[in-house]
C-alpha cells in the first residue's frame, strides 16, 4: 500500500461535529492542503505525507497515547482494526519556511475507500453522551502522540519510567536526535527486540486529540487518523475571533520544560 484510499463519505449538516471534522481533515490529508478556518486571513497550509514504517498490531489492537504520561497499562480502543499490522504515515503541515507540525498521525489499514467515520473510544466512553463539539481523546502532556500495539505501549511506559526524564532512551532519542523539533515522527523499538511503535511530536504541543476511524462500506476499517488539531475546521460552532494583540505564548510541553527549552 502506498497512497492513502479514497473517501466518499455521505456527511448530513445535523451530523455531529466530530464526524464532520473527521471526514474534513482527511480530505485535507488526502488533498495536501489544510485550511485554518479560524485566522483572520485565509490561511492555507500545504500538507506533506512521508511513510514512516510499519506496525505488528496482534489481535487487530491499538492503543493512542502520549508515551510519557499515559501510565503503566494503557487502555486499548474497544474497536479493533481487522487487521495485524498496518502502514504509518506522518501527515506534516509546512506553517512556515523551515516550520512543520504534525497535523495528523495516520494508520493505513486497508485499501478500501472511506465510507464512514467512528471515533475511537475506550471502554466507558460513549458517544451517545457527547454534546456540541465534545469529542473523546486522549491527553497529551510531553508534546507527543503514538500508536502501538497494548503490550508494545507498556514496553514503552517501563522504558521510559526506567529511563526517569534523562531522555536518554531509543523513543526520545528517535523524537530528539535533531533538537527540539515540531516535526518528529519515527516508528522504533523502546528496547533492543522489542515490538515497534510510531511517535511524533503532537500539532502545537499539549492538549487532548481525538483519534477517528474510518471504514468501508462494509464496516471494515481502512485507516485511523489522530487528529492533533491543527487549525480550526469550518464546523465548528465558535470559530476563533480574530486577534487584537498578539496571542500568548503557548505552555511548555512537560518535554520541553525537561529540556529547559
Amino acid at each position: 500500500m502506498t497512497a492513502l484510499p479514497a473517501q466518499s463519505v455521505q456527511t448530513e449538516s445535523s451530523d455531529p461535529w466530530w464526524k464532520l471534522r473527521a471526514g474534513w481533515i482527511y480530505a485535507a490529508i488526502v488533498a495536501g492542503e489544510l485550511r485554518d478556518h479560524g485566522a483572520k486571513d485565509e490561511v492555507r497550509y500545504v500538507v506533506r505525507q512521508e511513510l514512516i514504517g510499519r506496525l505488528a498490531l496482534p489481535g487487530g489492537r491499538l492503543v493512542a497515547a502520549d508515551p510519557y504520561v499515559m501510565g503503566a497499562d494503557p487502555q486499548p480502543f474497544v474497536q479493533l482494526l481487522g487487521a495485524e499490522a498496518a502502514e504509518v504515515v506522518a501527515a506534516r503541515a509546512v506553517i512556515g519556511e523551515g516550520h512543520e507540525r504534525v497535523a495528523a498521525l495516520v494508520l493505513h489499514v486497508g485499501p478500501t475507500a472511506v465510507c464512514d467515520w467512528v471515533m475511537a473510544t475506550v471502554d466507558g466512553q460513549d458517544v451517545a453522551t457527547l454534546d456540541g463539539e465534545g469529542y473523546f481523546g486522549y491527553p497529551v502532556d510531553a508534546g507527543t502522540g503514538s500508536f502501538g500495539s497494548p503490550d508494545a505501549m507498556k514496553t514503552v511506559g517501563r522504558v521510559l519510567f526506567e529511563d526517569g526524564g534523562m531522555l536518554e532512551d531509543p523513543v526520545s532519542e528517535a523524537l530528539l536526535g535533531d533538537g527540539v523539533g515540531t516535526d518528529s515522527a519515527a516508528v522504533v523499538a523502546p528496547e533492543p527486540g522489542a515490538t515497534p511503535v510510531a511517535v511524533c511530536s503532537s500539532g502545537w504541543g499539549d492538549g487532548s486529540y481525538p483519534t477517528w476511524i474510518g471504514v468501508d462500506g462494509s464496516g471494515e476499517v481502512t485507516v485511523v487518523v489522530t487528529d492533533f488539531l491543527l487549525t480550526t475546521d469550518p464546523f465548528a460552532v465558535r470559530l476563533s475571533p480574530p486577534a487584537e494583540e498578539p496571542p500568548a505564548a503557548r505552555p511548555k510541553s512537560l518535554l520541553r520544560r525537561w529540556l529547559g527549552a
